[in-house]
């Protein structure tokens, strides 16, 4: 049987006004809340500011900042300069725009950092899978060595601000990191237009700046892997960012197994070794990008890259229902977790 689900968002943002506040008689007269599905997620944007039209026309801002770096990055659009480079594969260098650059070199960054856990290059992979179909089907083992013979960031060619990919058949995707990328920017605009209170939730990608008017911080949930309407852990957040990876937010069960869309760019298969990776780092593109790869890497591997990054941390849950977090994790304000079978501390 082939099933797809979706959940968008692993994070949970305890509002008055959201599903899973409690002990909330009345909404805050001074926030401003909105949604709008962008860069493949429903994006929630929340302000606090005493003037509704001011805090609309800010909202606003930043959804257009989104909507701007989805048409530069996305490769469901047409004329995106990644949709670019990849028509160009084997054949040219592509110029590009500064920012544009700026992401491809941070995703190498990351890639680098984690032996190639994460790997833009990974998309002619994925447009194999398809996870996007109404009715999804595993691929077949001799196209899924083809593609994955073009998997392979160290080819990517950087120079002068152009990107070029030297076989043809390669193609990037951002996916992993233009999303955190994108909410950065969306908080800038917010900050640049004297937005002091505010945070931004993309389907799992997350930024808060200040506190609420009251002084107390953000008060976040993770989802349960396995129970969307369970909470795993939550902490509270003021000025920081948070991304989880999870095997539930796209996914299909044939013959019993779960095929879910993060893949292992080293064999071209789902990673088996999590079932959720969280982040919590300064900014989202890196949190975005360090949860794919911790995803991937799993929690042994992945704790001992959090223990060498500063201002890091991370919580895992494993495909036993295990719990493995970061030292500094736990020492979050507020920070309480739920035990799923059995709670494992690095």
């Amino acid at each position: 049987m082939l099933r797809t689900r979706h959940f968008c968002n692993t994070l949970i943002v305890f509002l008055c006004l959201g599903v899973f506040a409690s002990g909330c008689s009345k909404p805050e007269p001074s926030i401003t809340r909105r949604s709008q599905f962008l860069m493949g997620t429903l994006v929630e944007i929340s302000v606090f500011h005493p003037d509704q039209e001011a805090a609309q026309d800010a909202i606003q801002n930043a959804f257009n900042e989104i909507q701007r770096l989805e048409n530069l990055l996305s490769t469901h659009k047409p004329d995106s300069e990644i949709v670019r480079i990849n028509q160009s594969s084997g054949l040219q260098p592509i110029a590009v725009s500064p920012e544009v650059f700026a992401v491809i070199q941070r995703a190498i960054f990351w890639a680098e950092k984690t032996q190639g856990a994460l790997d833009i290059s990974l998309e002619p992979v994925q447009e194999l899978w398809n996870f996007e179909a109404d009715r999804p089907s595993l691929p077949d083992t001799l196209s899924l060595q083809q593609k994955l013979s073009k998997v392979d960031y160290s080819k990517i060619q950087l120079k002068n601000r152009t990107v070029f990919l030297p076989e043809k058949g390669m193609e990037l995707n951002l996916g992993a990191i233009a999303k955190g990328y994108a909410v950065d920017r969306a908080m800038t605009v917010l900050q640049q237009i004297n937005i002091h209170h505010a945070l931004i939730n993309a389907g799992g990608d997350l930024k808060s700046i200040g506190k609420r008017p009251d002084q107390t911080a953000w008060k976040i949930g993770l989802q349960h892997p396995r129970k969307p309407e369970s909470i795993l852990a939550s902490f509270s957040l003021s000025g920081k960012a948070v991304a989880t990876s999870g095997d539930y937010q796209k996914y299909f069960n044939h013959d019993g197994t779960r095929y879910h869309h993060i893949l292992n760019p080293k064999t071209g298969y789902p990673a088996t070794v999590s079932m959720s990776a969280t982040v919590i780092t300064e900014n989202v593109m890196d949190a975005d990008a360090l949860s794919t790869a911790l995803f991937v890497m799993g929690p042994k591997k992945g704790l001992a890259l959090i223990d060498s990054l500063e201002n890091t941390e991370a919580l895992f849950v494993d495909p036993n229902l295990l719990t493995y977090s970061s030292q500094g994790m736990q020492a979050l304000q507020g920070f309480t977790l739920n035990r799923l079978k059995e709670d494992l501390s690095h």
